[in-house]
């Protein structure tokens, strides 16, 4: 018998993943355990093993293709077995889509994937969780719940949750009835601006889909137009003409959770500057100690002590804001779990130290560096990048003074670093050069109250210009 391989569900609140590349292809044989294709979820990349011996077939998604968990995107047939029809996806099939349809598109017909299944079933399977609401409203819409991936806490579906699977089932309903033309959504676009014809243009892509380059070449003469709009396009124009790319994997995956953080989470900010003297002389001192624990004492590693210090002082603000249904959900951490954002190839990460409130200078440095150095290779497990309780985003390498950062959900709060300057300084009687740091706190008001955010802040302060308390 088959057995089917399926998109694996690395961490608890992972929805979809994208398929980087296949590394076994379709009619060849494979061992169990062995790895077969990479997928990049929200946070890192992953390898995806075999998960029996056997010929792997019916391969129904591509590179660059993004699949929600557990859906099946290949088979492996065992030895002797009738292998099963190969269906490949192109690679960007799916999702261009989802693309047309969001651009109002109308007309693109596309291959469309198939739609959620819909049934008239009103109650979910036991191993299903769901909320009362939610469940009431998927019996009213005939939304197969077994077909539902949960967004609330520890998985449970809510009504979000239904009304999005609902609307892609008649979204995807209403492309499956375009015409046949095969065409990318930037194709389109291009061909309306220089009145082009796609019916006499010839595809290049997977299944003789029409490109942008395929319009393109239309446009010098080498597709059929008419005669009256061949003369009203110039080379000029269409090497100028910007062609969109939709966002995808790890990119697609920030945009949609810092914008659902901006819009559903009132940011409050606190702004303060940081007198460096006491920090710089202690670096200066305890360095060498400290890289011979296998890290450096970097001001990243000084602000990170500080901030799980006066998170142990102030709780409030490490904590996780969660939606259920109509209901706020506030979860207080008892210990300091900090995500140092990164940046790499494709977008940011987060790597998260556990336990950091209970962690030495040495630790720490080493910990910080051994993650960020793994960050930028990708080579990051699922549990090293979840789970965090507060972040802190630092641009002091940069020429960047002062900047905001957006809360990364469920958290409440992230501070923002800027670069560490030089600055005169009063001291009552002359001018003195002083180094200063400043760092603005974001909070989600919904949570924490101003007066709690400015305390953890005034705390924070305090212990950089002081740290001799943070060796206590």
């Amino acid at each position: 018998m088959a057995t089917p391989v399926i998109m694996p569900k690395f961490g608890m609140a992972q929805e979809e993943g994208t398929i980087i590349r296949w590394l076994k292809q379709a009619g060849e044989w494979v061992e169990k355990g062995e790895t077969i294709l990479e997928v990049q979820t929200d946070k890192i990349d992953m390898e995806v093993e075999a998960p029996a011996s056997g010929v792997l077939t019916d391969v129904r998604y591509g590179a660059d293709a993004t699949v929600p968990v557990t859906t099946v995107i290949a088979m492996i047939a065992a030895s002797g077995e009738a292998s099963a029809p190969v269906a490949a996806l192109p690679s960007r099939e799916q999702q261009d889509v989802i693309d047309a349809a969001a651009s109002g598109e109308a007309s693109a017909s596309v291959a469309a994937p198939a739609a959620p299944a819909v049934n008239t079933s009103p109650i979910a399977p036991a191993e299903v969780r769901i909320s009362p609401v939610a469940q009431r409203m998927a019996a009213a819409v005939g939304v197969d719940l077994t077909q539902v991936v949960g967004s609330g806490p520890s998985g449970r579906i809510t009504k979000s949750d239904v009304a999005n699977a609902l609307a892609e089932a008649k979204e995807v309903e209403f492309l499956q009835e375009t015409q046949p033309l095969r065409a990318t959504p930037a194709a389109r676009r291009l061909a309306r601006e220089h009145n082009i014809d796609l019916a006499l243009i010839s595809g290049s892509g997977p299944q003789g889909r029409i490109q942008a380059v395929d319009v393109e070449q239309g446009t010098r003469g080498e597709g059929q137009r008419t005669a009256s709009a061949m003369t009203e396009v110039q080379p000029a124009v269409q090497e100028t003409t910007p062609t969109g790319e939709p966002l995808r994997g790890r990119r697609r995956t920030i945009a949609s959770r810092l914008s659902q953080s901006w819009r559903n989470a009132p940011h409050i900010f606190f702004t303060t500057s940081i007198d460096l003297t006491r920090v710089d002389a202690l670096t200066a001192d305890l360095a060498g100690e400290v890289e011979a624990g296998g890290g450096r004492l970097t001001l990243t590693v000084w602000i990170a002590r500080a901030v799980a210090t006066a998170l142990q002082r102030h709780p409030r603000l490490n904590a996780w804001l969660q939606v259920d249904d109509d209901q706020l959900l506030y979860t207080q951490h008892s210990d300091v779990h900090l995500g140092i954002a990164v940046a790499v190839n494709d977008g940011l990460l987060a790597p998260v130290v556990q336990h950091a409130g209970g962690l030495g200078l040495t630790a720490l440095a080493a910990r910080i560096s051994d993650l960020s150095t793994r960050a930028r290779a990708g080579e990051l497990t699922p549990d090293e990048v979840r789970g965090g309780t507060f972040t802190i985003s630092n641009l002091g390498m940069y020429p960047v003074d002062h900047f905001t950062a957006i809360i990364n959900p469920p958290e409440v709060a992230i501070l923002a670093v800027g670069r560490a300057q030089t600055q005169p300084v009063w001291n009552g009687v002359a001018f003195e050069p002083k180094r200063r740091l400043q760092v603005t706190l974001s909070a989600d008001h919904r949570a924490v109250d101003g007066a709690t955010a400015a305390a953890f802040l005034a705390e924070f302060k305090r212990l950089l210009e002081e740290p001799a308390r943070l060796l206590l």
